[in-house]
Parts: C-alpha cells; sequence; structure tokens
C-alpha cells in the first residue's frame, strides 16, 4: 500500500530530443540613407525596429515598421529593407533554425509577418526579445559559460512564449488540418529513421513514396503540404534526422564510426564519411574530436 501511494506521487518531464540554431543575431543603427538588397536564407527571422522608421518589403509586400514593430517570416522568404526618412535607424535582427516540428508548424502556418508595436505577438515577446538584445549589447564575453546559459535561458523563454501566442492566433481549421497530416507524415519519416539499424539503408525518395501513399495522399501533395508546413521538403527533413541521429551517435565514445555508418544504414564508413562532411563541412572523426576535447 505504502508503496503504491508513492508511485502515485511520481511524476516525469517527457523526453525531449530538440535543437535549434540561432545565427547572425546583432543590434544595429544605421543613417538615413543604408539599404540591404533583396535576398533570401534557410533561417525565420524576426526584426524589431528600436528606433527610426524602417520599410522592410516580404515578397513584394512593402511594411513600414516603427518602433516597436516586428517582423516575423519564414525560410525562404524574400526579403529587402531601407531605412524610411531623414532620421537614424535602430532595429534587431535575429535569424533562428529550430527542428521541433509543432514549433516549426506553427512558424510557418502563420498567415502574417508583420505585427505593430500594440499586437498581441509584439506585446508577448518583447521582454524576451529586451533580454535578448542586453545581451547582445553587453560588453561581456560570450565565451564565458554563464553568459552563453543566460542567452540560452532568454532564447527559450522567447520560444516559449512565441509558440505559446502562435497557438492562441493561428486557429485556421484548414491549417490545422493539413498540418495534422504533416504532423503525421513527421512522424513516420522520424520512425524510418528510427528503424534504419533493423531495416538497412534508407532511401529518402523511395521512404516519402511510402510514407505518402501510407497517409492517403499522392507524394506531390505530401510534398506541398508538409513544405507549406515545416518550411522544408519531407527529404530535407529527413536529411535534417539523419544528421542530428550522426550526431548523437558520434557523441558516444563507446561507438566506433565504422559501427556507426552501419547503425545508420550506410554500406561502408566512406559513404557515412562523405555524406556527413557534405551536411556539416566536416568529417566525422572531426566533429567527434571537437565534441570530445
Amino acid at each position: 500500500m505504502e508503496q503504491k501511494e508513492r508511485q502515485k506521487r511520481e511524476f516525469m518531464l517527457p523526453d525531449m530530443d530538440s535543437t535549434f540554431r540561432v545565427f547572425g543575431a546583432h543590434l544595429r543603427t544605421v543613417e538615413p540613407d543604408w539599404s540591404y538588397p533583396l535576398h533570401k536564407h534557410p533561417m525565420f527571422e524576426i526584426n524589431l525596429v528600436l528606433s527610426g522608421t524602417q520599410d522592410f518589403i516580404v515578397e513584394r509586400t512593402s511594411y513600414i515598421q516603427k518602433p516597436g514593430d516586428l517582423l516575423l517570416f519564414r525560410p525562404g522568404d524574400h526579403h529587402e529593407s531601407r531605412v524610411s526618412g531623414d532620421e537614424d535607424m535602430t532595429y534587431y535582427c535575429l535569424h533562428f533554425d529550430v527542428d521541433e516540428p509543432s514549433f516549426r508548424e506553427l512558424l510557418c502556418r502563420t498567415p502574417r509577418c508583420f505585427y505593430p508595436s500594440d499586437s498581441e505577438l509584439s506585446i508577448a515577446i518583447r521582454p524576451a526579445l529586451d533580454k535578448l538584445i542586453g545581451l547582445t549589447a553587453s560588453e561581456e564575453p560570450v565565451v564565458r559559460t554563464e553568459s552563453r546559459m543566460f542567452m540560452l535561458s532568454a532564447l527559450f523563454e522567447l520560444f516559449a512564449v512565441l509558440s505559446g501566442t502562435l497557438s492562441r492566433l493561428n486557429q485556421d481549421p484548414a491549417g490545422i488540418r493539413n498540418s495534422e497530416i504533416a504532423s503525421q507524415v513527421a512522424a513516420m519519416l522520424e520512425q524510418a529513421v528510427d528503424e534504419i539499424g533493423s531495416s538497412g539503408n534508407l532511401d529518402d525518395k523511395d521512404t516519402v513514396t511510402s510514407v505518402a501513399a501510407a497517409v492517403g495522399y499522392s507524394t506531390s501533395s505530401v510534398n506541398r503540404m508538409f513544405t507549406r508546413a515545416f518550411g522544408v521538403s519531407p527529404r530535407q527533413y529527413l536529411s535534417t534526422i539523419m544528421l542530428k541521429k550522426s550526431k548523437l551517435l558520434l557523441m558516444d565514445p563507446e561507438l566506433t564510426i565504422e559501427e556507426i555508418s552501419s547503425l545508420l544504414g550506410y554500406n561502408n564508413i566512406a559513404h557515412f564519411s562523405r555524406q556527413f562532411k557534405r551536411w556539416t563541412g566536416e568529417s566525422p572523426s572531426r566533429f567527434r574530436g571537437r565534441f570530445h576535447e
């Protein structure tokens, strides 16, 4: 009886295995003649104006940003910007990427990218952004573990508030239905990667085709829904999962690189090494050595 009572009081956090990347975060003040040319990149971006006015164009739509207004746009969106008016302009820019499927889906499903200073989203995420702005402008070296942990804390706070607010704002039934199918596809792709060791080599094209058949849609329809939901194609998502699994296995010093290549379904270590270098720009042995330095 006493043991049962103890079991009733046991609570556990769910297992979590997600990665994210922050790139090119910067706080900048520019002169009235400043502009940035049309470009795109494979990351999400938050752009917040702190003073002055910015004319920001995303996918041929122009937005006039005043202090407190922010833009949130998706990977692959074409965008350009310039100062509007005769005053200097200060802005904060944050590029990031996440592989958490539900969070990616929320970010990609949002129907708008411009949020005025008095909007629910701008108000909700501004405290976390202000922390990041303060850390960005700090003269304290970011190489210190404590400083990096403060940055991670502010980033996770931003992600939590961002996901919660977008969940409340984006309630379109059609969008939710498409995202449910895309999430089902994502789960099946992840399962396919988990089962590589027992099923042999993984052919990304055949895997996507079989998953599409399993959910009852054509491959082209699945590609379209998945890309709209997650900002990447199913084959790109497979590569992301494979890379993450490769890194996790390489972090285990008990496994040889040859064993890892076999667990990932590669016929030989050379094939795995070439693919890993194509993904990361470095060999598996160099990644492992850098991680265990």
